[in-house]
């Protein structure tokens, strides 16, 4: 349990939709000129100016594949984009149907008349299949490039550092590697490695004054993290996940069973929101709200939740230049979205209007209700990578009695539902589920098995 460290009253927020009709926004920043350029998942980056739309892309990609989580993902400015114009976008992309023949890269691009021209790659090769593709982006103090990659589904690799699956890389602007990078030289290493053993992180954010890199985590089934990135260092995916600890490996500062999906995060220095200067904001998608995470150095002493289920996910969070908080959804994101069509937006928020939850420690089961039934506990637990029997899924359907990782008795399915297989990118569930929820699922899936059998002629 986490000390209750009373803060200075929270902000009420009202919101400003300034562009809606979206497909999963991703990432955004502000141009120097007020100016607004943000991706969308599909492939477009998109250019908001004078606080209006344009109809025009700024650059389609061509060759983008967004099934599911992956796309058009993590965009960042240059330090000196004033002077160079110079934008980093990080897309996954493909050149055949072959669901496995998927790559991310980092290209620059050059900003000019609301165009991005002249790409090129700075790293590519980086794997990603379907989700856990990282693709967050942000400049050090340091003015290197630092870049999120997700295990692809390839869990084991993460701990693997001739593989980029599962790390965080830092790259020169121009795509070299810097000399101090901590594998720099090695054998067997890639020298573009910052850390490594992560599962899936989508938000980075640097603190100002300090310079400490604090970074946002996906884990396996609830155990999503707060992280203090430093160099060199392993953050224990796939074997370390939860409240375990290990030798030699970085614990979280924070974990949060059940899962609020943590995705963008930034530290706030505007003058619009007083009361929130030097907190941690974080996005988040299951979660569906705005954490304001208050550190005592690299302590969290408390978290408070703003704007709990009133936009539903939140994938990116930005800082405007005013102090205005800008956030936007991602409705349309399936599986785990609710495909709304023409529903993602762009927000802006400021004071006044909203509300507030207060929270003195992590969420638990207390703060975000567990599931109840079986049909909601697989929507919570499954229903992410296996989908609901239709073509969505990520992973194989459960209904169809085609088992991959069981022979299909009840007491296989229950050992593979609660140990899970690390190596096949399944997690275990027994720190999460009780038995009699393990049960209740897979009594749900035999209900849905029996359903989907054809019928006897003349039954």
């Amino acid at each position: 349990t986490m000390p209750n460290m009373p803060l200075s009253p929270a902000p009420l927020l009202k919101g400003e939709v300034i562009a809606t009709g979206l497909r999963a926004p991703w990432a955004l920043e502000f141009l120097p000129d007020g100016r607004v350029m943000f991706t969308e998942r599909e492939g477009r980056v998109r250019v908001i100016q004078d606080g209006k739309l344009l109809d025009e892309p700024a650059v389609i990609v061509p060759d983008i594949k967004s099934w599911s989580k992956m796309g058009l993902l993590g965009l960042v400015l240059d330090p000196q984009f004033a002077e160079n114009h110079f934008v980093y976008v990080a897309e996954c992309y493909g050149k055949s149907n072959d669901e496995h023949d998927n790559s991310e890269r980092v290209v620059r691009y050059r900003e000019q008349n609301n165009k991005l021209i002249e790409p090129k790659t700075l790293i590519d090769h980086i794997p990603c299949f379907h989700n856990h593709a990282g693709g967050r982006m942000a400049f050090g103090p340091d003015g290197k490039l630092y870049i999120t990659t997700g295990d692809a589904d390839q869990p084991l690799l993460a701990q693997r550092l001739d593989a980029l699956n599962g790390k965080i890389l830092r790259i020169n602007s121009d795509g070299t590697i810097p000399s101090d990078n901590p594998f720099f030289g090695k054998p067997n290493a890639n020298p573009a490695i910052w850390s490594y053993g992560q599962r899936n992180s989508q938000g980075l954010a640097f603190q100002p004054g300090t310079g400490l890199l604090f970074e946002t985590e996906h884990g396996p089934n609830g155990g999503d993290e707060f992280n203090l990135i430093e160099k060199g260092q392993n953050y224990g995916w796939p074997f370390v996940t939860h409240d375990r600890t290990a030798s030699g490996v970085s614990a979280p500062l924070i974990q949060f069973t059940p899962s609020i999906g943590p995705s963008s995060a930034v530290f706030y220095e505007g003058d619009m929101f007083p009361n929130l200067r030097g907190d941690l904001l974080v996005a988040t998608l299951r979660g569906e709200s705005i954490l304001r995470v208050h550190l005592d150095g690299t302590k969290v002493t408390s978290v408070e939740r703003l704007l709990f289920r009133k936009y539903g996910r939140i994938r990116e969070l930005k800082i405007a230049p005013d102090g205005a908080l800008w956030i936007s959804t991602s409705e349309f994101d399936p599986p785990e979205g609710r495909k709304y069509e023409k529903f993602d937006q762009i927000i802006r928020l400021t004071p006044a209007g909203g509300e507030v939850t207060k929270i003195d420690r992590p969420p638990t089961a207390r703060d975000i209700p567990r599931p109840v039934g079986a049909v909601n506990i697989y929507r919570e637990t499954c229903l992410s990578c296996h989908g609901d029997g239709t073509d969505n899924s990520l992973n194989s359907n459960l209904f169809d009695g085609k088992w991959q990782l069981s022979k299909g008795t009840d007491g296989d399915l229950r050992q593979v539902i609660r140990d899970g297989n690390i190596s096949r990118g399944m997690p275990g569930f027994a720190g999460s589920m009780t038995a009699k929820e393990i049960d209740d699922v897979i009594g749900y899936i035999r209900q849905r098995e029996t359903a989907a059998k054809p019928k006897a002629p003349g039954v």
